[in-house]
């Protein structure tokens, strides 16, 4: 699995990918479906509490790991993703 990040694109460690939560992946606005897979991302969304739990909870990830990729480019050292953010 790959992070991809503004500051670029991570591999993501085996040990991490285990602890992220199943989310299907976000709709693409610009897919000739877009519309489709919104209401079916909608519906995932709505279908249980665990489910929004399980997006915030990597969204929060996704958030943390940008910043600290961020942190890492801009003092010109290695980044490698961590489950900081997951709790």
């Amino acid at each position: 699995m790959i992070l991809s990040t503004t500051s670029g694109d991570y591999p993501i460690p085996a040990e991490v990918a285990r602890l992220l939560p199943n989310v299907p992946a976000l709709p693409d606005p610009s897919a000739l479906d877009a519309r489709l897979q919104m209401e079916d991302f909608r519906h995932w969304l709505d279908a249980s509490p665990e489910h929004a739990i399980d997006y915030e909870r990597l969204r929060r990830w996704h958030l943390v790991q940008e910043e600290l990729a961020a942190q890492a480019k801009a003092e010109n050292r290695p980044f490698v993703v961590s489950d900081d953010g997951l709790e």
